[in-house]
């Protein structure tokens, strides 16, 4: 029996078309949400299936890292034993938990959205050495891009490594409106670990500068009085996160992006909005080079004039097409060696 693990909601969005694609396929197969994201669950329960398993205990406001990794592993080994391969996606706390608590269980590791890098273990923290470990960890790599092939390659990572492309394309496919859409607003998402402090308090002075209504996507990790003591501006809108379906309305009607997310890089692509990446360094470098995206660290006013410059009505989607349905493919395969 397989098992589809997820914890966070960028797991949840970029598996959901890989469960509706694994019941497609009459594919054998089990869920298990490990609670890292608890309260965000309820968010998706009409997204996707309810979980087989809900591990439990996992999460509690101010932990470690350590302390949540050490709860996953245990919390896996208790069911372990009903399975053969496990499937994680990305590279958060709760992929890496349990991708090594399925290794030392002799279980199959799936990675899918294997191979992205920075290059930086530091830069995004933790995220890149959650990366390198799953690698480590798994048989099977499913990648986004070409350039996440090469990155595996490098590591000297070659066998059961596959081009795919990002299952997110998968989700806009089934979920975006095709309507035309002509809103004047900034969409705004800044949450990093390695920009809080100083950086965040000079992203948001820059936004203050701004002149154009700002719809701000709060983060829970970052108390209420710090948005409340920095934000100023009459043109910013804070707004509490949203469900996903109400994101990808945000997302398809903003004038642009402004983010240090990873997986809205994706996203603007998808939604064809470009974006400013408040980063150091990105492991999306495709999204730069098709011109969507541009890397500016806590450089956002100096840049924002990149919103003007059209995008070349010729780009093609780098990361893919029908992507479950390839991974689903692969699967089948490898169910009938």
């Amino acid at each position: 029996m397989k098992l589809i693990c997820y914890g966070t909601r960028p797991e949840i969005i970029k598996l959901n078309p890989v469960i509706k694609s694994f019941q497609k396929n009459n594919i054998p197969f089990q869920t298990c949400f490990t609670s890292q994201h608890k309260t965000l669950f309820k968010d998706f329960q009409n997204f996707i299936p309810e979980p087989d398993i809900v591990l439990k205990n996992v999460f509690f406001e101010g932990q470690s890292i350590n302390q949540m990794l050490s709860k996953i592993i245990s919390e896996f080994d208790v069911i372990s034993k009903s399975f053969t391969d496990v499937f994680v996606q990305g590279d958060t706390s709760s992929a890496v938990g349990i991708a090594l608590a399925a290794f030392n269980s002799k279980i199959r590791v799936h990675h899918i959205e294997a191979g992205l890098r920075t290059h930086n273990r530091k830069s995004p923290f933790p995220e890149e050495m959650n990366r390198l470990l799953i690698a480590q960890c798994a048989d099977y790599h499913y990648c986004p891009t070409e350039k996440a092939v090469e990155n595996l390659q490098s590591e000297n990572i070659t066998n059961h490594v596959y081009n795919v492309g990002n299952t997110i394309v998968d989700v806009y496919r089934d979920y975006i409106s095709n309507s035309e859409t002509n809103s004047n607003y900034f969409l705004v998402s800044l949450h990093r670990r390695e920009n809080r402090g100083s950086k965040m308090i000079s992203m948001i002075e820059q936004l203050n500068q701004i002149q154009n209504k700002i719809i701000y996507i709060t983060h829970p990790s970052i108390d209420t009085n710090f948005y409340k003591q920095h934000v100023k501006s009459k043109y910013i809108q804070l707004i509490e996160p949203v469900n996903y379906l109400k994101m990808i309305e945000l997302i398809q009607n903003c004038k642009g992006i402004i983010s240090d997310s990873g997986g809205l890089q994706e996203e603007a692509v998808c939604a064809n909005k470009k974006i400013l990446i408040c980063r150091e360094s990105t492991e999306r470098e495709e999204t730069i080079e098709c011109g969507i995206g541009k890397l500016v660290n806590d450089q956002i006013y100096e840049n924002i004039n990149f919103f003007d410059q059209p995008i070349d009505s010729n780009i093609k989607n780098p990361y893919g097409e029908n992507v479950s349905e390839k991974i689903s493919n692969i699967v089948k395969g490898i169910n009938e060696k």
